[in-house]
């Protein structure tokens, strides 16, 4: 198992790299530059422009500058934002607490609400409850997180005299508030990863029930909560968590999102800002931050494998 972990871990490493080469391409054929963005308030003759752009090394040949940022980021260095004048690991750093906080609890609530709601679908087929499960899971994948995002903001604000947070207060800082400032984000950021998990689970669930060893355990007579909840869910989970893996990439692509619309100052609101900027160091390096935690997330859930189903063990 130990070795399992190192050697997916050391495999995080040409991922990140990966991606970063990716966006550190696509963002070279965008038009503009952070010397636009940092002298778009006017002022700056083409003289300053091209005298900024020689000094970031902005003219270099694109393969120069290719090397220039591999060779930092190998050692660790994420690079310097010019636009906001500081160090992106800093930035990475002060930011990454909110979205991973927002993510994570929007995984588990999603899991929490929708592993339960599948499987007494899938034991209820046909009845009303599976009817309601099945509308709302239908309504959970049909309504965009956004859009949920800024009907909650518009309700909560018109009948509860709520609104979004002005002041960011860390999980760390003070428990309590960071629950509060979070639950309508979550929500939102959740209700359709809990929809694709639950109409998974359903599925899984109606198949394995049909399976002829399900149909041994009700013949010996084992009470039906025991043949649903330690031989059926037990089989039919395996692939709800390789789904909640990869869905968690979903997640975080609607973080980036939901964090503008409930002015979070996490990585995702940071992200749209250095875009509009063209601050093409602090772009790559919040996608590298985003890249290892998806790859951490997906190596916990590969290791979950073996603790559900015992008969899975890695080498």
């Amino acid at each position: 198992m130990l070795r399992y972990i190192i050697r997916r871990l050391l495999l995080v490493a040409p991922t990140v790299l990966l991606a970063g080469t990716l966006v550190f391409f696509m963002l070279r054929v965008l038009p503009g530059d952070v010397v636009t963005a940092m002298t778009s308030e006017g002022g700056a003759t083409p003289e300053t422009k091209a005298k900024l752009r020689e000094e970031l090394g902005l003219n270099d040949p694109i393969i120069v500058q290719y090397g220039r940022w591999l060779a930092e980021t190998v050692q660790g260095n994420l690079g310097y934002s010019h636009f906001q004048d500081r160090y992106v690991s800093e930035t990475v750093k002060d930011k990454i607490e909110t979205t991973l906080t927002m993510a994570v609890l929007s995984m588990i609530i999603s899991l929490a609400v929708a592993i339960p709601a599948g499987v007494i679908s899938a034991v209820k087929r046909g009845s009303w409850l599976d009817q309601i499960i099945r509308i709302l899971t239908a309504g959970g994948l049909a309504i965009p997180p956004f859009w949920l995002g800024m009907l909650i903001i518009l309700t909560a604000s018109q009948y509860f005299n709520w609104a979004p947070p002005v002041m960011y207060r860390a999980i760390y800082e003070d428990p309590l508030t960071n629950l509060t400032q979070m639950m309508f984000p979550v929500f939102s950021a959740g209700i359709a990863s809990a929809a694709v998990i639950s109409r998974l689970t359903r599925s899984m669930m109606l198949e394995t029930l049909y399976q002829d060893y399900i149909r041994t355990a009700r013949a010996k007579g084992l009470l039906e909560a025991k043949v649903v909840i330690k031989h059926a869910i037990q089989n039919a989970i395996i692939p709800v968590i390789t789904m909640c893996g990869y869905h968690f990439s979903y997640i975080l692509g609607g973080v980036v999102v939901i964090e503008n619309v409930f002015n979070l100052p996490g990585l995702g609101r940071q992200l749209i800002v250095s875009v509009n900027a063209r601050d093409y160091d602090m772009i790559i390096g919040i996608v590298l931050a985003l890249t290892i935690i998806l790859s951490i997330w997906i190596l916990i859930t590969d290791l979950v494998y073996s603790f559900v189903d015992p008969r899975i063990r890695y080498e």
